[in-house]
């Protein structure tokens, strides 16, 4: 099972995709809302209120998760969908298949050149032998011209 076979399996994944939809989505309401806000805040009831508040917001988390996760799973669908995306995965798979062949491709050069490698040692020993031979071939012939 791959990573993003795993991801696709796991609730909190989508509920944290949803979670940065939804962020972003409020993000932009916020100019109007705080506008709205600064209108018809009372200071005196502030402390009732984020009592009331936070006593729905327990309440909630569990809906919002669900939902968030519902969200996410959308979200991630549109991306999956989208043409980049898949022209990236495409993108990806040929460049996986490239550097296992030039794995390949430069393992068998490196064999290549280990041979050529000892066929070279062995060519220059027989070369070094024939010197010798050559050398005392000369070496004897001279003797016996020389006498």
């Amino acid at each position: 099972m791959t990573i993003t076979d795993k991801l696709r399996d796991n609730k909190a994944f989508y509920a944290a995709a949803g979670a940065g939809d939804f962020a972003v989505e409020k993000l932009r309401e916020m100019p109007d809302r705080l506008n709205k806000l600064q209108e018809k805040a009372d200071p005196k009831d502030l402390g009732g209120a984020a009592v009331a508040y936070m006593t729905h917001a327990g309440s909630r988390a569990v809906e919002v998760f669900d939902e968030l996760a519902e969200r996410g799973k959308k979200i991630v669908s549109r991306v999956e969908r989208q043409k980049a995306t898949q022209e990236l995965e495409a993108s990806a798979r040929s460049t996986v298949r490239k550097a296992r062949s030039t794995a390949g491709s430069a393992k068998e050069t490196a064999g290549s050149v280990k041979e050529t490698a000892g066929s070279a040692k062995e060519t220059a020993g027989s070369a070094k032998e024939t010197a010798r031979t050559t050398a005392k071939a000369v070496g004897d012939a001279s003797k016996k011209i020389g006498t």
